[in-house]
């Protein structure tokens, strides 16, 4: 029988990466973070935290991690299913998203379940083919991913596409592009990517100017804010979401390079096993995307 209060500890320890930041979290010092962690782990037989820096789950930490993020849902059903009062206390739910979903459509939503359900938003930003790792480790309690296909116990949804159109400043466009868009000037020239994960260029090469070859000479900004505000400052061309930059297109601040694009399906991915509060996250990304993400 799991001592569920051990098993929270070392969820927190493993999903924030340190004894002394769970400790914080849940409100306990941190000795004892650490002795419930290690008594865990006695009675289980085995280790389930790595001690490095950070520190990360072993195997068996990671199924621990997704059975208790499981009891914590399934304790909320039965909780709701027991009462028929509104519970008007504040609700944190743990998701991973994509930086770029997070700068165009994905606040309005997170908004609206603060205010109508008292949703507080725990947020893990990652690159969109990142995220499910998240999931498949029990850190989260859903998340926004590119990729179909959901995690074994979990269901998948679409919610849209955002779209990607390749831009520039005039000014750049008219220093660099003077002579169209060729595949060699497209190489030599510089250009912006998020992360060294970040493949969206290449894609977007690969589908609509096979001839490049390579990576052009790039700047590297893991902001979504710092990626188009480096694009006004001329600092390179780049993709970027139409939604983030519709008002900078329309003033001329910013202009289309090719009227080729690139749309990035996004998924929702949740555990099968719902809480109420996960049923209504999992409704209003729904309507959110259906609402501003290409259908």
């Amino acid at each position: 029988m799991l001592d569920y209060k051990l098993l929270e500890a070392m969820a927190s320890v493993a999903r924030l990466g340190s004894f002394d930041h769970a400790a914080k979290e849940l409100g306990l010092t941190q000795s004892a973070v650490s002795q419930r962690v290690k008594l865990l782990e006695q009675r289980l037989g085995q280790p389930l935290l790595v001690r490095a820096h950070p520190i990360r789950p072993t195997q068996a930490g990671l199924a621990l991690m997704r059975h208790q993020q499981q009891v914590a849902m399934m304790e909320s059903t039965l909780a709701a299913s027991l009462t028929e009062e509104q519970d008007d206390s504040h609700t944190p739910v743990r998701l991973a998203v994509n930086a770029d979903s997070l700068a165009t459509w994905l606040t309005p939503a997170l908004a609206q379940l603060y205010r109508q359900h008292g949703v507080l938003a725990q947020l893990t930003v990652e690159d969109e083919e990142l995220t499910l790792e998240r999931l498949r480790g029990g850190e989260v309690a859903g998340c926004i991913a590119s990729h179909a296909r959901a995690v074994q116990g979990c269901r998948s949804h679409l919610l849209g596409a955002l779209r990607y159109r390749l831009m520039a400043t005039p000014a750049f466009a008219e220093t660099h592009f003077a002579q169209g868009l060729t595949e060699e000037v497209l190489i030599a020239c510089p250009t912006l990517t998020y992360g060294r994960d970040d493949e969206l260029l290449n894609r977007f090469f690969a589908r609509h100017y096979p001839q490049v070859a390579g990576r052009p000479p790039h700047h590297q900004l893991p902001s979504s804010q710092g990626f188009v505000d480096a694009v006004l400052l001329h600092m390179g061309y780049a993709l970027l979401p139409e939604l983030q930059v519709e008002e900078a297109l329309s003033r001329g601040k910013l202009q289309l390079l090719s009227d080729a694009h690139i749309d990035v399906p996004l998924y929702w991915h949740s555990w099968r096993l719902q809480s109420p509060v996960m049923e209504v996250v999992g409704q209003v990304l729904t309507a959110e995307g259906k609402q501003r993400l290409i259908q």
